[in-house]
Parts: structure tokens; sequence; C-alpha cells
């Protein structure tokens, strides 16, 4: 069974789950979108076998297929400064690393710049005998070109913040160019404000000016929303609501889901 043109198919793992949508690529609109949490005592292949049995429309032809590496396991590096022989250099110094670990990396031109990461491979040879062929880069690839997208050249500081459930990234932009990437894990609300003003000090930025803009999983109502605008006075949450109708998609998906189906 064929697909119709013009419809990409997108697939976001994880060792928590499974995630995929197809949208239209002339109106970007969301046509299918599903997710299935993995269970860690079963393997990859096992798990995925019974989604693809499931889920007739994972049976059909997509013309693209753009796969989604959900880790913290990537490092950035300036273009100039890239080796592409020595990749497993680059993240031994923020994440461990093991002699039997592959990796790849995803050039951002605009940027100039190298993600060197580690993907799943278990899902990547699981795909390419579905598919033959498909697309895959890191996740924080997407995210970045998605808020480079939103930026602008001012010479101002662009404060960008996604969150999910138990991490949230932080993206600054001056003048289109990134000032700084990086993941944290949480646990609390303290936890969340401890790094977002770690960042004002180290950048010297100004708590009552700078504006930061909120993406993902978080609403006014939010415990996280409520402790950022105590310390900061210039608080911004994108408006979802609007963004999810464009996608036909629920806000609580986009929350949940934000760069898969920004993708």
């Amino acid at each position: 069974m064929d697909n119709e043109p013009f419809q990409k198919l997108y697939l976001q793992v994880s060792l928590q789950d499974f995630s995929y949508c197809v949208k239209n690529q002339v109106n970007n609109q969301v046509l299918h979108f599903k997710s299935f949490p993995l269970d860690p005592y079963k393997t990859v292949e096992q798990q995925l076998d019974v989604f693809f049995d499931k889920e007739e429309l994972l049976q059909a032809g997509f013309q693209e297929v753009l796969v989604l590496h959900n880790n913290n396991l990537n490092t950035f590096v300036p273009s100039a400064l890239f080796d592409e022989h020595s990749l497993g250099s680059y993240l031994q110094y923020n994440t461990k690393v093991f002699p039997t670990d592959y990796f790849d990396f995803d050039t951002l031109p605009q940027m100039e710049m190298e993600n060197i990461y580690v993907p799943y491979v278990a899902f990547n040879n699981y795909f390419l005998d579905v598919f033959g062929s498909f697309d895959f880069q890191h996740i924080n690839t997407s995210l970045i070109q998605h808020f480079l997208a939103k930026s602008v050249n001012d010479g101002s500081v662009e404060f960008f913040v996604h969150i999910a459930a138990n991490h949230f990234e932080l993206v600054l932009f001056q003048n289109k160019k990134l000032l700084l990437f990086n993941s944290y894990e949480y646990q609390t609300k303290e936890d969340f404000i401890y790094y977002i003003l770690f960042v004002f000090e180290q950048l010297q930025l100004n708590q009552q000016t700078q504006l930061i803009k909120l993406y993902g999983n978080i609403d006014k109502e939010s415990d996280l929303y409520q402790i950022a605008y105590q310390f900061i006075r210039n608080v911004e949450i994108a408006d979802l609501h609007t963004i999810a109708q464009t996608l036909s998609v629920t806000d609580k998906q986009l929350q949940q889901y934000y760069i898969l189906l920004n993708a």
C-alpha cells in the first residue's frame, strides 16, 4: 500500500517510548500521530514488531522517512574544529562513552556547526529492514533548527527554553549565532530555576529585562512557570493552542511532543 504524495513519516525514538506522525508537506498539517511506551525488559525488535503489525499505516510506502533520536548523548562542535575521524573524543567530556559505541553527526551549515551524538543502533537497524532507506538525526538538531527559524538578527540575546517531563533544553542565540545550548535533567522546580539563573549569571543577563520564551510541557498554572516569573520578570509562554490548531493536533500532544510535531 502506497501513501499519498507529499506525506512524510516522522519517527521519534528513545529508551522510554516510540512515537510517530505523518505530516502533509504542503500545508504542514499532522495527519496521524501515535505514541507507545517501551518496556525496558523486552527488546526493541520485539516491541516494534508488535507496533508495526498493529499500525497498518506504518506499513505504507513513504517517499520520505525521518527518524529523530531522542537522548542527551550529544554535543555541538564548530565546523572549523571538527574532525570526522574523532567523533567519540568530542563526547567523552560530557557523557560516558564505550569503545563499542557507534557515533554519528548532523551538519548544520547555516550555523557552521556539527552535532555529534550516539544514535540508537537497534532502532536504525530495524527501520533499515522495514523502509530500506531513511534519514535520521538527533532530536536536538531539529530543536535548534526550529528555534533558529524563530530567531532574529537584531543584536539581542534570544533565550529559548524547551521543557519536557524530566529534562529541558536551553537554546540561546545572538544575531542568529548559537550562544549556548545545554540540556538539563530536573526533578523539582528549584532545579529548573537554578540552571536558568546560572546561565543568567554566567552570561551576565538582566533578570528584569531579558525575555525568555518557554515551549513544550508548560502552561501558566505550572510550578515551573510560577517560579520562573518569580525570578525573571519577562517570561513568555509560546501560544501552543494556535500552533496546535495549525498542525491539527491537541494542545496536550503538542506540549509533550513539541519537537516531533514541529520537525
